[in-house]
């Protein structure tokens, strides 16, 4: 296992212990009902979709089958926090799509999350100790990509703007 393996298992760790404190089932109900477009008894199915990520995946949505709607669709709509769900499902919302990035999807949740909504300063601004677990997470996700991509997620002054970086200004 490579540093990086080694880091990347602790950040989803420490995601994955936070998802599982404050997984009540109240939230868990916000989130089956935060799909604004749903069908009648769609929530229902969410709730026993997100029953079934807790229980069986350890809240892993990259490790439940079938998931691209049930419970997918309301956590990705509430993870961009813009509609009326509590700040508390928001989190949770973002934390699993952190969670299933750094897992290995193939889907690409979190940079128009970063860039554009509920964008970086909405992240920056959580409390602890989702804060500094999200923003691990974010950095990790970068951390294998190109040089310019792997700069900017570890500069301090990544503040989402290019950065000038070996006297080149990219952006």
């Amino acid at each position: 296992m490579t540093d990086l393996d080694a880091r990347r298992e602790q950040v989803i760790n420490d995601l994955l212990a936070l998802i599982r404190k404050y997984s009540g089932e109240l939230l868990l109900k916000e989130i089956a009902d935060g799909d604004s477009q749903a069908m009648p008894k769609d929530g229902v199915k969410h709730l026993a979709a997100l029953h079934d990520l807790r229980d069986s995946y350890d809240w892993r949505l990259q490790k439940q089958p079938d998931n691209s709607w049930y419970p997918c669709e309301p956590i990705e709509l509430i993870a961009y926090a813009v509609d009326d769900h509590s700040q508390h499902a928001q989190i949770f919302c973002n934390a699993l799509l952190v969670v299933s990035e750094l897992d290995g999807t193939e889907q690409d949740y979190m940079n128009y999350r970063w860039f554009q909504s509920p964008g970086e300063a909405w992240f920056r601004g959580l409390e602890e100790p989702w804060r500094s677990a999200l923003l691990a997470g974010f950095t990790l996700r970068h951390a294998e990509g190109n040089e310019l991509e792997r700069e900017f997620w570890q500069s301090p002054d990544a503040k989402g703007k290019w950065i000038e970086t070996e006297g080149k200004e990219y952006g």
